[in-house]
């Protein structure tokens, strides 16, 4: 039976996907009123944390939040997203108007746009076309103080007026030590410049990949696997990466007659501990001690 945590936690997944989603909003009728209370907590709690406001991505919600762009790029750069990026994900004003430029360039207009997955600060810069930005090193300087100033973000998309786009994550504005010279690497871009809605979508995919459904298992299926043949084809292949070391060794070394001297005999005997493993009959804290008194036997 269900206990009353996994039925406030299948309660609270519940009016998270009707936040996401739209739709009815899920009964909650079969709760106790201490569940109800307890679920109410735990939604009040989530809409206090700092970003995105649940549910901003639809409805009249979004209609309002979205009004917001002041500039012709800005409205078009809006009516883009809205056509590209998925249903799921979220667009919202951004608030926070603390930063006001950007390596000397205005801040036109911004954005949170996110899923569960990740956050995305969209901005709208005072500048012509984003390869004018590869130049601007204060650019990601002051992008260094954004990410600190706002820790929850996972990116910034810098976009210029002709919706061309650079996507900058918190690794790209810090410096770094290269492996294995240990020179100190500064400060770049790294990602290339593409047209704002593809690098946003392309980057929100990254954050949470599309995944198949996993197909149903059928049990009567008669599909079985077959462990002797799995373990041998593992031994085999233990026992030719040995020899192998065997080969490279050099002469005189005391391995190398050893790791050569390693074949069809010593394969069987390890295939069949392996199936004892498999059913069983040969535990793993066994396995050593069997194998140290083969080498002894041998």
């Amino acid at each position: 039976m269900t206990d009353g945590s996994d039925r406030v936690q299948e309660a609270l997944a519940a009016y998270l996907d009707f936040l996401e989603l739209g739709g009815r909003e899920p009964d909650t009728s079969h709760l106790t009123a201490s569940e109800r209370s307890e679920l109410k907590d735990l939604v009040d709690a989530l809409e206090l944390t700092e970003g995105v406001a649940f549910g901003a991505g639809s409805g009249e919600t979004a209609s309002r939040s979205l009004a917001t762009a002041v500039s012709p790029e800005g409205r078009l750069l809006l009516e883009q997203m809205r056509e590209a990026l998925p249903p799921g994900v979220r667009i919202e004003a951004d608030a926070n108007a603390g930063v006001g430029q950007m390596g000397g360039l205005g801040v036109i207009d911004r954005w949170l746009v996110g899923t569960f997955g990740g956050r995305v600060r969209v901005w709208l810069l005072e500048i012509d076309a984003a390869r004018l930005l590869e130049d601007n090193s204060e650019a990601l300087a002051d992008l260094n103080r954004v990410f600190r100033m706002f820790p929850d973000t996972d990116a910034v998309a810098l976009v210029a007026k002709d919706l061309s786009c650079l996507i900058v994550q918190p690794q790209d504005v810090a410096p770094q030590i290269s492996v294995p010279s240990g020179a100190l690497v500064g400060r770049r871009y790294r990602r290339g410049i593409q047209p704002a809605t593809e690098a946003i979508s392309a980057f929100l995919d990254e954050l949470i990949p599309y995944w198949d459904p996993i197909p149903a298992f059928d049990p009567d299926a008669g599909l079985r696997i077959d462990a002797t043949q799995v373990s041998a084809n593992f031994v085999r292949a233990a026992v030719e990466r040995q020899r192998g070391i065997g080969e490279r060794a050099r002469k005189g070394n005391p391995k190398k007659d050893a790791l050569l001297g390693f074949g069809m005999k010593e394969a069987t005997v390890l295939t069949k501990l392996a199936n004892k493993l498999f059913d069983g009959s040969l535990q793993p804290d066994e396995i050593e001690e069997r194998i140290e008194r083969l080498a002894r036997e041998r």
